[in-house]
């Protein structure tokens, strides 16, 4: 895992705050992710990671960066990287989905990609927006509500 440094970051700060996290395996990941990509066919996969899908909710990054995943279901969630990165073909997986935010707030920072077991969403995090496509909507879409 040397060379997986948001990979690493996660799982040491999951251990530090007692945050279950799973490294999956190199083939394992690479087929979770390629199911992902399969089904939501991401605008870009690398820099500012986006969905670009025209039916997708954007959230601001702003004040909602380490909330919004108080929104998502109580269930494992399936954190991917850059996919040109050094952390490409690497998942990171987290026992409730509700913890990324307190992950995320005491890891450096990150551009990702998280959806579930079931890849029934995708949210891509990068440095502007949060943007969401799948059944997450329903749950995300409560946060630019409450904005206004």
């Amino acid at each position: 895992m040397n060379g997986k440094p948001n990979a690493r970051e996660l799982t040491q700060t999951g251990g530090n705050l007692g945050i279950d996290t799973v490294l999956l395996k190199e083939l394992e990941s690479k087929q979770y992710i390629k199911k992902v990509l399969e089904v939501f066919k991401p605008y870009k996969t690398t820099g500012h990671l986006s969905i670009g899908a025209e039916e997708s909710l954007i959230i601001p990054l702003k004040g909602n960066e380490f909330s919004f995943s108080s929104y998502l279901k109580s269930e494992p969630a399936y954190i991917c990287f850059d996919q040109e990165g050094r952390d490409k073909n690497t998942v990171v997986v987290i026992n409730d989905a509700k913890l990324i935010g307190q992950l995320m707030q005491n890891s450096y920072g990150m551009e990702y990609f998280v959806s579930n077991e079931k890849a029934d969403f995708l949210i891509a995090i990068n440095w502007y927006v949060i943007e969401v496509a799948g059944t997450a909507i329903d749950s995300l879409e409560k946060i630019n509500r409450e904005e206004f």
